[in-house]
């Protein structure tokens, strides 16, 4: 009778009831033994862990050797993720009697837990053959067919346990629950419809008389993602039951949910006593560490629980991402590995090593593991998912999209392959597609940031960049997704607005303070806005961070010499060769330093120094060239780029130093012979034929700079160049109008809000008699660059065929009152004196 009664009481939430049961009845030695197991299970129940383990005791002391006492010690065990004390305790258990049905429930929740839900089932399956009316184990058993996605299965079993308990609400959640992930709406409104009526019906003293029904109300607010109204009935119910740990995990999820990650961390906090004594409220909190950059919390926690719980492998996976978050990848690995040594190789432990072998890209061991992991479980979506993103990696697109449509079949809710599918789609610039796929994901707000990101990423390259920056704000909005914000940060440069860009390191910021990534940023962000002196205040944070890293010491002295911060760029250089003395690149920038600061005997002693590659190192040969430049010897120099170039022929910052030089007229017609017999080797250089182009405009050789431009369109280069069209159009201009303005009229097309080609067009107007349309186009490339003074002498010259000489006069006035030089001076002149 009293088992009876207590069960009920169990099964029904009242577990005080439960343990006032042995204070308020005078029992019998036996009857003492049973209510010592009841008790320490209403314990467990409401999170209690030591008093659990004090009933147990006193029930030892009655009847050590009871298979129902090495149950109960196992299922304790189990609850506290002590596998191994787990395994002993259902071992001994089975060797008393193999078909005992509590101690097969248990061997399977020990299997399910450890990774093995194929295996769990036949054990679920074999208990629930001799027990068919225990509710209990058909709810272990749904949860199973779920955790494999049976859902036909599922659904069989969880209608049985309706036909035993109606209207029972965590029953009925059950069936919410399975509603939820059914592909068919109506079972899944049904369903939860019913749950809904029943609940939402209960009077204050019903809730009151049975507050697991407030509880069960407040699961299905979460199921139906209404997380304000979960938050509400948990509360009230944590008001009534203040004790139910399970209530306190499931609130602080419902805080993760509506994204107060403090509120969560806060509610876990105060009840962190219990840690130790419920694993899931402290791995919750973990996790909540990592998220939120509390890392240094978080190992102090995981050192502790590892300490206690030795064999748990969740939280040896959990201590590696702790680890990992601390930038010790290294440590994390070997916790992994070894726990692997010490205790086997779990399907956890397995899918954990295969992510890191795919984080590491070491696509072959993460397939042959993810393969080990389908031959005990060959429906497995996860692992069939896991296998569909190592083929995305390998670029086995039809593979993969081949898996991740089984997934689906079985599936069809099943996001992680729908993000799989989208990744694909958008890698094969299926934009349409991917943004299909991942908008649903994003909607259902199931917290998940990559998605969002994602579909960020098919934004931008659909043109949305407004909804791609309100996506990617909001991933970002409480805690930092370090892809989030560099896709936004990329937005932000693409769109040149570093204010906003600025807006978003520094939030970075004031989370990480001396974040090295994130200060780098601050530096060119601020530079890049002309805020110099707060550029060089953060180039000093740099310096003090990366002062043992030449590589980053010599990209630091190359942002301090772009902030004009000259003494401290040669510092770090310095700094930089010390860490490096044989660094060619470094030897190479002081000798750049130095010239840019004009101390030519440094540069050469430091050219010295790089004396056994001068013939071998078009570098070396091109700073040579630069020295002799700045001594003033520019025939040495030419000679100097010239064998730099006989070693490379594509160096092109060799060849702009060569044509900066013709441009003074100094070998103009050596740089023409170099460069066309150079086209004639390698006519892909098509830099270098504009280049040449460019030059023969120098000369005046406009009938040559003609055939190069002309050359470069015929094969397709710069045939979306703005400048090159203008340029053609003003070459032929003198010669062939026609010509000239079709070649105008395709650089404003391509630029209507470009100034120089808006003059030009507008003059072929002007110089083909087209007065009235060349005004209105002279009038608008005037208005985008009102000090250009070709632009102004083409307006007044216009003015003046309309007979508008007055307006005419005005601004050539205007133009020539500062004696400025420009091409059309003597014209503009010369236009003045006849008005």
């Amino acid at each position: 009778m009293l088992d009876a009664l207590a069960t009920a009481c169990l099964f029904s939430g009242k577990n005080q009831q439960v343990i006032d049961l042995g204070s308020q009845h005078k029992l019998t030695s036996g009857l003492q033994f049973d209510w010592h197991l009841l008790a320490a299970a209403a314990y467990l129940n409401i999170g209690d862990i030591e008093q659990a383990e004090a009933h147990y005791l006193a029930a030892s002391k009655l009847q050590g050797a009871s298979q129902r006492l090495l149950n109960s010690q196992a299922a304790l065990r189990l609850k506290q993720r002590r596998y191994g004390e787990a395994d002993t305790l259902i071992r001994q258990a089975l060797s008393q009697d193999e078909n005992n049905p509590q101690t097969l429930q248990l061997h399977a929740e020990w299997l399910q837990l450890t990774g093995h839900p194929q295996d769990a089932q036949v054990f679920y399956e074999r208990a629930t053959q001799l027990s068919p009316t225990d509710p209990l184990l058909r709810r272990a058993l749904l949860r199973n067919y779920v955790s494999q996605h049976k859902l036909a299965l599922a659904d069989a079993t969880v209608k049985h346990i309706l036909q035993y308990t109606p209207e029972d609400p965590y029953a009925l959640l059950l069936a919410a629950w399975l509603a939820a992930i059914n592909p068919d709406p109506l079972t899944s409104s049904t369903s939860q419809q019913q749950l809904s009526e029943l609940l939402w019906q209960m009077s204050r003293e019903q809730i009151e008389a049975q507050p697991s029904r407030l509880y069960s109300r407040a699961l299905l607010s979460y199921v139906d993602g209404d997380y304000e109204k979960a938050r509400s009935d948990l509360t009230s119910y944590m008001q009534l039951v203040p004790a139910d740990l399970n209530a306190v995990a499931i609130l602080a999820q419902v805080y993760n949910r509506q994204n107060d990650q403090s509120a969560a961390i806060q509610l876990l906090e105060q009840h962190i006593k219990h840690l130790n004594t419920m694993p899931e409220l402290a791995q919750q909190l973990i996790t909540l560490y990592i998220r939120t950059n509390k890392a240094n919390k978080a190992e102090q926690l995981i050192a502790a629980l590892r300490l206690q719980y030795p064999d748990n492998a969740e939280f040896a996976i959990l201590h590696a991402a702790v680890l990992k978050q601390l930038s010790r990848h290294t440590q994390a690995q070997q916790v992994v590995d070894s726990y692997a040594q010490q205790h086997g190789t779990t399907a956890l432990i397995s899918t954990n090593q295969a992510l890191t072998a795919l984080e590491n890209d070491d696509l072959p061991q993460a397939m042959r593991l993810v393969d080990q992991l389908l031959l005990q479980a060959p429906d497995n979506s996860g692992y069939l998912n896991f296998k569909a993103a190592v083929l995305i990696k390998q670029q086995q697109y039809a593979a993969a999209k081949t898996l991740l449509h089984s997934i689906l079949q079985r599936d069809p809710k099943y996001q992680a392959a729908q993000f799989n599918l989208a990744r694909i789609a958008l890698t094969e610039n299926a934009i349409d597609t991917a943004v299909a796929l991942l908008e649903p994901i994003v909607a259902s707000k199931n917290g998940n940031k990559p998605a969002p990101t994602l579909l960020a990423a098919a934004y931008i390259k659909a043109g949305k960049m407004a909804e791609a920056a309100t996506l990617l704000r909001d991933v970002s909005a409480v805690t930092p997704y370090p892809p989030a914000d560099e896709l936004l940060f990329d937005l932000y440069l693409q769109q040149q607005n570093y204010a906003a860009a600025l807006l978003l390191v520094n939030k970075g910021l004031e989370r990480a303070f001396l974040n090295e990534t994130l200060l780098w940023k601050k530096a060119q962000l601020l530079k890049l806005l002309k805020r110099n002196d707060e550029a060089s205040y953060n180039t000093e944070l740099l310096s003090s961070i990366v002062q043992h890293d030449a590589d980053k010491l010599l990209r630091l002295a190359i942002l301090q010499r772009e902030l004009a911060l000259y003494p401290a760029s040669e510092r770090s250089l310095l700094a930089a060769h010390a860490i490096k003395p044989d660094a060619k690149i470094i030897k190479l920038e002081l000798v750049n330093h130095y010239l840019l600061t004009e101390t030519v005997k440094q540069a050469e002693h430091w050219l010295q120094r790089l004396k056994p590659l001068t013939t071998k190192d078009a570098n070396v040969q091109m700073l040579h060239g630069d020295v002799a430049l700045m001594q003033g010897n520019n025939q040495l120099a030419i000679a100097w780029y010239q064998r730099a170039l006989q070693l490379d022929r594509n160096f092109k910052l060799v060849w702009i130093k060569l044509y900066q030089l013709a441009k003074q007229t100094a070998d103009a017609a050596n740089f023409s012979q170099l460069a066309s017999e150079t086209l004639q080797k390698h006519s892909d250089f098509s830099w270098l034929r504009r280049l040449l182009a460019e030059h023969y405009v120098n000369m005046q050789q406009y009938a040559d700079a003609i055939q190069q431009y002309e050359a470069l369109l015929a094969a397709g280069h710069y045939t979306d160049d703005v400048t090159l069209y203008n340029n053609l159009a003003n070459l032929y201009l003198p010669t062939d109008a026609v010509t000239a303005l079709t070649h105008a009229e395709t650089a404003v097309r391509l630029g209507p809000k470009h100034a120089p080609a808006l003059d030009t067009y507008g003059w072929i107007l002007s110089k083909t008699g087209q007065y009235q349309q060349a005004l209105a186009v002279l009038r608008q490339a005037h208005t985008l660059d009102a000090a250009a003074p070709a632009a102004r002498f083409h307006l007044a010259y216009t003015l003046v065929q309309l007979q508008r000489n007055d307006e005419a006069k005005l601004i050539l006035q205007q133009l020539l009152a500062d004696n400025s030089a420009f091409s059309d001076k003597l014209a503009a002149e010369h236009l003045l004196q006849q008005l």
